[in-house]
């Protein structure tokens, strides 16, 4: 977890060469499985030269950690995107949504989290990146839940915090029970994501 006063990983700016390198880190990941992660699997994703990966990631851990802190700034960044609305609800559910194994990019975002969450729990390193991730997580939900709570739409007796703790075991469980799902389950993932809010939100 990060110190007062430390400067997030999360904030981090891409180069082009390096944000292709890590987008292709992820499809490998998400495709293959977090152990088939080299310079040669990803060289070969990114068709870039080895040499150039290296260059840019000059380690394993290092082309795993720039592929994690990649992911969670795509997410952010298609929430950002996203039209605004007036209702809490469909605010929250949009851009929830958008961190769910629904299709595409996506899938791939949710796989990667999915993956790093199993293989933290034997890596120190990688359990304080994906740490300082929920911790992001959190307090940019528990901001959000602020407002909604300002507004007088936040259940009684939720306060922000721990809305931002429920909603974030919601958006962990979902992914982990639809990644896999057949396809006729996976459709119900957003009524799902709804229907869970909706007894944090009115």
């Amino acid at each position: 977890m990060p110190t007062t006063g430390s400067v997030s990983p999360f904030t981090r700016g891409f180069s082009a060469t390096e944000a292709a390198i890590a987008d292709a880190t992820i499809t490998v990941i998400a495709r293959d499985g977090f152990d088939r992660v080299s310079v040669r699997t990803v060289a070969a994703q990114s068709r870039l030269a080895p040499g150039t990966v290296q260059y840019h990631a000059r380690t394993r851990q290092a082309l795993l950690t720039n592929a994690f802190i990649r992911s969670v700034q795509r997410q952010n960044e298609r929430v950002l995107s996203l039209s605004s609305t007036d209702d809490p609800l469909e605010a929250l559910h949009l851009a929830l949504s958008e961190l769910l194994p629904t299709a595409d990019v996506r899938r791939e975002d949710a796989s990667l989290w999915v993956a790093y969450g199993a293989a933290a729990s034997t890596r120190p390193w990688l359990a304080e990146l994906y740490w300082e991730a929920i911790v992001l997580f959190r307090s940019r939900l528990e901001s959000a839940l602020e407002v909604v709570r300002d507004s007088g739409h936040l259940r009684p007796g939720v306060s922000p915090s721990t809305g931002a703790r429920l909603v974030t075991a919601l958006v962990n469980g979902l992914t982990i029970d639809h990644l896999n799902a057949p396809e006729a389950e996976r459709g119900n993932i957003s009524q799902d994501l709804r229907h869970g809010l909706a007894h944090i939100v009115c």
